[in-house]
């Protein structure tokens, strides 16, 4: 109130999609602001139902996921207080936003703001969602990074990975790899970076793909991730580019923005520059 704002309704989300499918695109008829209080999954929601109308209405974010990557990218503050404030003092910047296809045929896309994945990564976040959703859920509200380091103990032992082929900017011919990740953020995780490259402003995505398997592979990686620098040229490639086409005969392990996905064969994936309007800080 003090800085001039009115807040016309409060609404909580019900279940998955009802941010993207009612909330978004209704609130965009009739405010000049949406606050999205939560994760990153409701963010991406907010997001996608606004470009699903093509509302250009900001958003403003009060993070309270468990991963965050979106606000550790933007330095939003992580204590709600601190994020509150930054609605009235941040400014509203327009993000590159990723959009996903699943089949030729597909008349609407998926978006992301993060990542895409492909391979391990993806494994480690389907698992975790498996001991999410059962009798391990009271322990990943208290201890979430132990339930992901257990599933990454288990993704190594999983099958190994297939290998697919890609194309990059309509190129002829294709490439191929076992693992990728398509980045739109520095972020990965708490402080880990994939594709130290990345940027939400550049109307670009940064690929990272690994055409090697094994535990010593994966530590490699993940020590580089770590340390926010580029993977060893030995098992992987970075490009960067707007558009990335996947085909592969064997289904893929998918994960969007910390999310798994249905096991894929194909996937178009393009950036949207500027589709995200949010108050970052200054």
């Amino acid at each position: 109130m003090a800085a001039g704002w009115r807040v016309v309704e409060t609404v909580k989300t019900r279940y998955a999609g009802h941010a993207r499918d009612a909330l978004a695109p209704s609130l965009a008829e009739h405010t000049d602001l949406i606050i999205v209080i939560g994760g990153d999954g409701t963010l991406r929601e907010v997001c996608a139902g606004l470009c699903h109308v093509a509302s250009d209405a900001p958003i403003g974010f009060v993070p309270t996921g468990n991963a965050n990557v979106v606000a550790r990218e933007l330095k939003i503050p992580l204590q709600p207080a601190a994020a509150i404030d930054l609605l009235t003092t941040g400014k509203i910047r327009r993000l590159d936003v990723g959009t996903l296809r699943t089949h030729p045929e597909a008349a609407d896309a998926v978006f992301f703001l993060a990542m895409l994945e492909i391979g391990f990564g993806a494994r480690v976040v389907q698992l975790t969602h498996r001991l999410r959703s059962g009798q391990l859920n009271a322990i990943y509200r208290r201890w979430g990074d132990t339930l992901y380091a257990a599933a990454a103990v288990g993704a190594l032992v999983s099958p190994t990975e297939p290998l697919f082929r890609f194309y990059q900017d309509n190129a002829a011919e294709p490439r191929h790899a076992t693992a990728a990740i398509i980045a739109n953020t520095r972020c990965y995780a708490k402080g880990w970076s994939m594709a130290p490259d990345a940027r939400m402003d550049d109307g670009r995505l940064d690929l990272v793909t690994r055409h090697q398997s094994g535990p010593g592979i994966f530590l490699r990686a993940f020590h580089a991730a770590a340390r926010a620098r580029r993977p060893p040229t030995t098992f992987s490639r970075y490009k960067q580019g707007q558009r990335f086409l996947f085909q592969s005969e064997t289904p893929m392990t998918v994960q969007m923005d910390g999310d798994p996905l249905p096991a894929l064969k194909w996937m178009d994936v393009v950036v949207a520059p500027g589709r995200l309007r949010l108050i970052t800080p200054q």
